[in-house]
């Protein structure tokens, strides 16, 4: 019987790649692949799912915007970015799964959402040598909660001249994916450790 992995918040199947490739049934979800995560329901989903692994958006919580927070609380868009999080938590709750992990930025989810602990963080090159991969050789400080095993470090030196990622600037919607893409050496870490 193969495992299912529940990919939350995954519109570029970098997070999940290493599962699909080793043959786990992948249930990749994002509502620009035409699934609004807040309609999922057990019903629409197999009876056990192994691994549930979800990236909300962090627009509402990150750090780098907390200037927005005040606006974003009074008109609304805190709450609607909680109840992501918070319809996470639910499927984690109903399917008791044997690991599962937030990802999201520094910022204020613990603060808005105690219950999910604390965070433990990484970087992207802290896990570049897994593939060797130049591309993930920057830095983003990124927060994980959950119950998971944390992924070796096989860290690779920042690529001189800083982050690639943070030098992007704009505010399109392509941007925005570019930012948010799971680097594919950690996304292999990852898997290795929680397989």
């Amino acid at each position: 019987m193969y495992k299912t992995i529940l990919s939350l918040f995954d519109y570029s199947g970098h997070w999940s790649k290493p599962y699909k490739d080793a043959g786990y049934d992948v249930y990749q979800c994002d509502i620009k692949l035409g699934i609004d995560i807040l309609t999922l329901e057990p019903e629409d989903l197999p009876d056990e799912i192994y691994g549930i692994m979800a990236a909300p958006p962090c627009t509402d919580f990150s750090g780098s915007g907390a200037q927005y927070w005040k606006t974003k609380d009074a008109d609304g868009r805190t709450e609607a970015s909680l109840a992501l999080v918070d319809k996470v938590l639910q499927l984690v709750d109903y399917y008791d799964p044997e690991f599962w992990v937030l990802e999201n930025p520094v910022g204020r989810l613990q603060k808005l959402r105690p219950a999910i602990g604390n965070p433990w963080y990484f970087n992207p090159n802290e896990f570049a040598g897994w593939l060797d991969d130049e591309h993930d050789c920057y830095t983003k400080k990124t927060g994980l909660w959950g119950k998971f095993n944390k992924p070796e470090k096989k860290p690779l030196p920042v690529s001189p001249g800083g982050s690639w990622i943070m030098k992007l600037g704009g505010k399109s919607e392509r941007t925005k994916e570019l930012r948010s893409m799971t680097p594919m050496g950690f996304a292999k870490a990852f898997y290795e450790a929680n397989k």
